[in-house]
């Protein structure tokens, strides 16, 4: 698959680390060994996944000549703080529209954002933030300026390119250290990286399952979310191939039900990866969903893999606004 043209901004340092994780695979007693691809590793505004999706879409505002981005998310969203990263980068203004109300203090993504400079329009928990993120595209016009709107996550076939691209990585890495993966898992949230996971776990090499842990939303409004720019992805792609939500695996226990809010066992997750691999994750998205993978490859499911590999996809400076869940 040839993915050279389509218009990027090559900001990804390619590939990123593959790391296997021996000493928490033991701790936790998983009969198949552990990898971790490490998507943390991008560069710009402090790295994520969002990175890669981003490469992609915001290479089509370059395109348009856009000279500012707006685009939504959670306070302490790590696709706002790489998009304006990016946009800073390209010399663009940038808005965000945050769905939650101002703390008192700006900690983790927040601090970065008042950093680097931002536009920021907190909305609270009731407002659309599309109508919110269009109000302000239609103000800006009036004023002169070209605004390039970019979808929470980056989650469009365009911004899923960027895991189809990660997953070919990994499977060239593991072909070079003589393993193969049968399993992957990754964070779902707004469905996007799973979708380019899930293109790549159908395309390259032999077939691998993927098992979504969602951070945001029940297990059926995320498959079909993500078979939805699945099959975006393989039509844009120009491959003849479609997809079911019925195709695709969720997970919506161990998030807690509340996005954004730690759980003990994510919590728990993070300490044990850090104390036996040095590796850090966050507690809104990949400390959630290492615990979801710890649960399920403790029950047995995945014995018959050799190899199983955990998309890292960043997100550690939100752990500094949730610092009191670590004082012990």
């Amino acid at each position: 698959m040839d993915l050279s043209s389509f218009p990027r901004l090559n900001l990804v340092p390619s590939p990123t680390p593959l790391e296997e994780l021996p000493r928490f695979a033991k701790a936790i007693s998983s009969k198949p060994r552990i990898f971790i691809k490490r998507d943390d590793a991008t560069t710009v505004g402090l790295g994520g996944n969002k990175v890669r999706k981003l490469d992609f879409a915001m290479a089509e505002a370059v395109q348009g000549e856009a000279d500012v981005i707006i685009t939504t998310a959670g306070v302490q969203s790590n696709h706002c703080r790489q998009t304006l990263a990016i946009a800073r980068r390209l010399g663009m203004d940038c808005h965000l529209v945050l769905t939650g109300d101002e703390p008192p203090v700006r900690q983790g993504n927040l601090l970065i954002f008042t950093i680097m400079g931002a536009n920021l329009h907190f909305i609270g928990s009731k407002d659309s933030p599309k109508d919110a993120m269009e109000s302000i595209a239609a103000k800006l016009r009036q004023r002169g300026y070209r605004p390039h709107v970019i979808p929470i996550g980056a989650s469009t076939p365009i911004g899923a390119l960027g895991y189809v691209e990660s997953t070919r990585e990994a499977v060239i890495q593991a072909k070079a250290l003589g393993v193969g993966f049968q399993h992957a898992f990754i964070t779902c949230g707004s469905a996007g990286t799973q979708a380019g996971v899930e293109v790549g776990a159908r395309t390259f090499d032999r077939p691998m399952t993927v098992s979504g842990i969602s951070v945001l939303y029940d297990a059926e409004t995320q498959k079909s979310a993500v078979s939805d720019i699945t099959n975006g992805t393989f039509e844009l792609l120009g491959m003849d191939q479609q997809i079911s939500p019925g195709d695709i695996t969720v997970y919506d226990q161990y998030y807690g039900g509340v996005y954004g809010v730690p759980t003990t066992a994510g919590n728990d997750a993070i300490r044990l990866l850090a104390r036996t691999e040095g590796i850090v994750t966050d507690p809104v998205y990949t400390g959630k969903a290492l615990s979801g993978m710890i649960d399920l490859l403790q029950s047995g499911a995945y014995d018959d893999a050799e190899a199983v590999l955990f998309f890292h996809t960043g997100g550690v400076p939100a752990i500094f606004a949730m610092a009191e869940h670590f004082q012990e």
